[in-house]
């Protein structure tokens, strides 16, 4: 299916000159206020231009210029959009490609003076061709109006009075032929003794026309002698009712024979039905064959708002499914619940400042490709990020390792700053498994997303040096390795083929590291991994985990005790080492 794979945006709002990736389904997220429905409104621009204002300019003096790549129009969308439009598009077409640019020079200038260009590409070289015959009206048969509901638009018009623009319109469009086709002739029999009376030369016309019909004769031949003029008034065409056409809901357990106006209901209500409308227009067109050779761009901002966690799921759902079949959605959203596992390396990333303006993220899919050269561990850690779509919801991400930091952190956090990570733009994610970790931080520092790791002891032993983030014959590596020799053959620990703990006796390996940080020769060893991996981006807990820094065993029941004594001083004074944790969380804020 054809669709646009990037637009880049210049002028336009909040966007100076910004570049974005776009797929079947592109959900944009950023913070209040980042430009993400500047991005899709400047979409459905380059497709159906119209007239812009000044308030759509990000600097009057300068054009606001809107491109689109648009692939993968092979030749069954060819055929399908007919031979006029063919002959217009095709000889413009590269590889199943073509690119547009849409400019408008100067606020409030008239459509109809609003350039549209092609990309010509030929022999290596690229020119701009403004205006050839017929393209718009081609590229209206590859994209029909788009569709677009605003976040705070007012749903009840949309849903509930017909219009070109309006869900409800665009449905019964789609359905009103052979409805007209039905009932017309019996509308047109059953009106027939009105028009009688109405119509300008009606024999049997109303009296009231006729004594009007009359008085204007009478003033008329004093200035225009010998031109008459009569009333008339047109019988209505069946078309005519479906313009005041709407719907009417109509709620179980209520005893309402007529139904209610849409604006009766909730905002959540009206969203619901927002969204069953834009799914039933989908189905209709489908039904009729309408989607071929066509894609509909259906533009939501926020498509979750005010619905139910359950409701946001099916919404998310229907709207995937819509994707790919005849319609290319992008979607602005604040809820991880409308990202999916297979969606969010396709989501952007959306921020603004004021020097740059609207901006996006270098997407994960695409990070992974740039910061890790093997296909093996780019498919790791792109499942990896996927299903910890948190990060695309924070401005920093803190990966952590273990269940005791993802329950306990962000207590603790709260307490040493008087906000949460969430409130402070900190994502503390969980990415399943250390040796994830470091290609996960290489990726979401492409993206631009700074990301600090908080690991276990055996990190620098079992990962670090496989990553490159520790020498493997690190002088400080060969030391603990020594002392955990002598701690096997003192019978306190096991040892696997590489030299590092396993489980011993019914202890994990875990205890060991524990032993490790607590023999007087490896401490100052571990303080120089911990200092050297710090450098990276990576604190390593000293003591082998946190629960040896808070003194707490690695059972659910403690990590509830502790949520239930923390607050009291004497409890957290009894901590063996709280001084430690609380400089990481100050070193994960910095």
């Amino acid at each position: 299916m054809h669709h646009i794979s990037e637009t880049r945006i210049q002028n336009f709002k909040s966007i100076s000159d910004g570049t974005f990736p776009l797929s079947y389904y592109t959900p944009l997220v950023g913070y209040n206020n980042a430009g993400k429905t500047n991005i899709i409104r400047a979409v459905a621009w380059v497709i159906k231009k119209s007239s812009l204002t000044i308030e759509d300019f990000y600097q009057v003096d300068q054009p606001v210029i809107v491109e689109a790549e648009i692939v993968g129009i092979t030749d069954d969308v060819l055929v399908a959009i007919g031979d006029a439009h063919r002959r217009r598009i095709e000889p413009l077409i590269v590889n199943g490609c073509i690119r547009i640019r849409r400019t408008q020079a100067a606020p409030g200038q008239s459509a109809s003076s609003i350039r549209l260009e092609v990309l010509q590409r030929e022999n290596n070289d690229e020119i701009w061709v403004a205006n050839p015959t017929g393209i718009d009206a081609a590229i209206a048969a590859l994209f029909p109006d788009p569709i677009f509901i605003g976040a705070m638009e007012n749903a009840t018009e949309d849903v509930g009075k017909f219009g070109s623009s309006t869900t409800i319109g665009k449905l019964l469009k789609e359905i009103m032929g052979p409805v007209i086709e039905r009932y017309s002739p019996t509308v047109a029999i059953a009106l027939q003794d009105i028009g009688q009376k109405l119509s300008s030369n009606a024999v049997d016309k109303d009296e009231t026309l006729l004594d009007l019909d009359e008085r204007i004769q009478g003033e008329l031949s004093k200035l225009f002698p010998g031109v008459s003029a009569r009333t008339h008034i047109p019988l209505p065409e069946f078309s005519d009712f479906m313009k005041a056409a709407t719907i009417r809901i109509f709620e179980d357990g209520y005893e309402d024979l007529i139904g209610r106006d849409a604006s009766s209901f909730g905002h959540g209500a009206q969203r619901s039905i927002q969204i069953a409308l834009v799914k039933c227009l989908a189905d209709v067109r489908k039904a009729a064959g309408g989607n071929a050779g066509r894609t509909t761009l259906l533009l939501i901002d926020e498509p979750e708002l005010y619905l139910h966690p359950q409701a946001v799921e099916v919404v998310r759902a229907a709207l995937s499914r819509l994707s790919g079949d005849g319609y290319q959605v992008l979607i602005t959203t604040h809820s991880a619940n409308m990202i999916s596992c297979s969606d969010a390396p396709n989501a952007l990333l959306v921020r603004r400042t004021a020097a740059d303006g609207t901006k996006c993220y270098t997407r994960i899919k695409d990070a992974v490709t740039e910061a890790i050269a093997s296909a093996e561990h780019q498919s790791e850690t792109l499942f990896a990020l996927s299903n910890s779509s948190k990060i695309l919801f924070s401005e920093r991400v803190g990966i952590v390792e273990g269940k005791t930091e993802r329950t306990l952190l962000p207590t603790i956090f709260q307490d040493e700053c008087g906000l949460t990570p969430d409130e402070d733009k900190i994502g503390l994610v969980d990415i399943g498994g250390t040796p994830n970790i470091p290609d996960a931080m290489k990726v979401l520092n492409a993206m631009g997303v700074p990301t600090k790791a908080i690991v276990d002891l055996d990190f620098a032993f079992r990962i670090a040096p496989i990553k490159g983030l520790i020498n493997p014959n690190h002088v400080d590596i060969i030391a603990c390795k020594a002392v955990l020799v002598e701690l096997r053959d003192a019978g306190d620990i096991g040892l696997d083929g590489e030299g590092l703990p396993r489980s011993h006796n019914g202890a994990p390996a875990t205890a060991a590291f524990e032993l490790l940080a607590n023999n007087t020769t490896a401490i100052p060893c571990i303080e120089r991994l911990h200092e050297e991996l710090k450098a990276c981006g990576i604190w390593l807990w000293s003591k082998g985990a946190v629960e040896a820094h808070l003194g707490i065993a690695k059972t659910n029941a403690a990590r509830r005790t502790f949520l239930q004594e923390f607050s009291n001083p004497a409890y957290k004074a009894a901590m063996p080492d709280y001084d430690t944790v609380r400089d990481a969380i100050a070193w994960l804020r910095d």
